[in-house]
């Protein structure tokens, strides 16, 4: 009877063994272009990266990279461009990157996902972050769909590149649609999932088999929005065909997803096309790697306090003469970083008017001039500026840096400006309003709630108030001069 038993038992193991092995068994997602599109073994990807590292120029990023947009053709065609995203990354700690492409061999809307565990690459199979996926899955036009996944290059190229720059982590890949509606409920999806170590990609080329100057100039404008993070700009000109991204979505995504993470700077990294590899000119496709992160942000030195101060008389002359916005040719690249700022013009010591922009969405100079005619002529509490008053006003200018969640405690006052939000009601207080009124604290906060936010005064005290902090580096027309 015993025999009998252990033999049943051993046939139980068995049964019960294949049966558990077989629930572990993991899906693995193939590659299908190691060996045409990019080298098949490890080490020849490895020298092959290397080769174009050694010649790479590509500025350094000076920031946390939150997201980055790699090229995705034939690794002999873009090497040189993706070596830059490579640069930009080497060194740095991410567990995840959510991998965005587009479909090129399935039209479908909405967003898919792949049912893999795994990912083969020459490098070894990489781990697919199942959880995050499922998190993205609640989106409702975003579904576990493996037939666009299966043969999409634009995701599997970039695959060993990541790995290279980054050794280990966890990959989500997802393939976009050809819809404009999915790409904005993704990125805020991503970044409402955002925490420091995870990057965002997108895999996108640039404009396909024009010449090679018509791919220059049409590249060019389509960087010129990437870099000045222009998203409602890059969305406009690619609906009009007027630039070209073959991972259109996954390009816009990123970017927004980036912003609403806390990037508050992009950077072209390299730009190049197939012209520049082959020597073909007559049908080239661009290629361009660039990043979004977030960056402290600098203090001006005195000849760029004077500029911008330059740029708010001349703006206010110009539209109160005239009413035209002159433009300006900036050369200075700190005037062109992404950055809020507000105008004051005072007359007599007193404010004749002052209106600004707290988040940052234009180049510095930009905003600096638009803000100046707001102030000069639409803020409410003011007649607008006449001609007769151009010998009399002085301006003043505060450029500020991005806004930062705080609590009551941690604000100091005359360092700190400070937003108030409610509901549907906000308002702001520039850091030098508490050194003028000689205000406490609680007077300053008051006051803020009160008579700018139209809230009860005492609602910075209620747990569903935000607050949020921001420094100002603020200079006169005198100061400058």
């Amino acid at each position: 009877m015993k025999r009998v038993f252990l033999v049943v038992l051993f046939f139980s193991l068995i049964v019960f063994g294949c049966g558990a092995e077989s629930k572990k068994e993991k899906k693995i997602k193939k590659m299908n272009y190691a060996g045409s599109w990019y080298p098949a073994q490890s080490q020849e990807i490895e020298d092959f990266i290397n080769y174009f590292l050694s010649k790479s120029t590509s500025p350094v990023v000076d920031g946390e990279i939150i997201g980055i947009v790699f090229p995705h053709a034939g690794w002999k065609f873009t090497a040189p461009v993706a070596a830059a995203d490579i640069r930009a990354l080497l060194g740095r700690k991410f567990d995840t990157v959510v991998l965005l492409g587009p479909s090129h061999y399935v039209g479908f809307d909405g967003a898919a996902l792949g049912d893999y565990d795994l990912w083969q690459t020459p490098f070894g199979e990489i781990s697919v972050n199942r959880e995050f996926e499922n998190e993205l899955a609640k989106i409702d036009s975003v579904k576990f769909n493996n037939i666009p996944q299966q043969k999409e290059h634009s995701t599997e190229v970039v695959m060993p590149f990541l790995m290279y720059a980054l050794k280990d982590f966890s990959v989500v890949p997802v393939v976009m649609g050809q819809d404009w509606g999915t790409y904005k409920k993704f990125a805020r999806k991503l970044a409402a999932l955002y925490r420091k170590g995870i990057l965002f990609v997108a895999s996108s080329d640039m404009s396909h088999y024009f010449t090679y100057e018509q791919a220059e100039n049409m590249d060019g404008k389509c960087l010129s929005f990437l870099s000045n993070y222009d998203i409602n700009g890059l969305e406009a000109s690619l609906r009009k065909r007027e630039v070209q991204l073959c991972g259109a979505q996954a390009v816009l995504a990123v970017m927004l997803a980036s912003k609403l993470a806390g990037a508050n700077a992009a950077k072209v990294l390299k730009y190049a096309n197939s012209g520049d590899t082959t020597g073909d000119k007559n049908r080239v496709v661009g290629y361009g790697a660039v990043c979004f992160y977030k960056k402290g942000v600098p203090m001006l030195n005195k000849e760029e306090k004077r500029k911008l101060i330059e740029i708010a008389r001349k703006t206010i002359k110009s539209f109160v003469t005239t009413g035209k916005v002159p433009d300006f040719e900036i050369d200075d690249e700190r005037l062109k970083e992404i950055q809020g700022a507000f105008v004051t013009i005072n007359e007599s010591g007193r404010l004749r008017g002052c209106i600004g922009n707290i988040v940052g969405v234009k180049p510095l100079w930009e905003t600096v001039r638009d803000m100046a005619v707001e102030a000069a002529t639409r803020d409410p509490r003011f007649p607008p500026v006449d001609k007769s008053e151009l010998g009399k006003i002085d301006i003043e200018v505060s450029v500020l840096t991005p806004l930062k969640r705080a609590k009551p405690e941690e604000i100091v006052l005359g360092r700190d400006g400070v937003v108030v939000k409610k509901g549907f009601r906000q308002g702001v207080y520039l850091p030098q309003v508490a050194t003028e009124t000689g205000w406490s604290k609680e007077e300053f906060l008051s006051s803020l709630c009160a008579h700018k936010a139209g809230l009860p005064a005492d609602a910075w005290k209620e747990p569903d108030t935000e607050l949020y902090v921001f420094q100002a580096d603020v200079f006169s027309e005198k100061e400058a001069k």
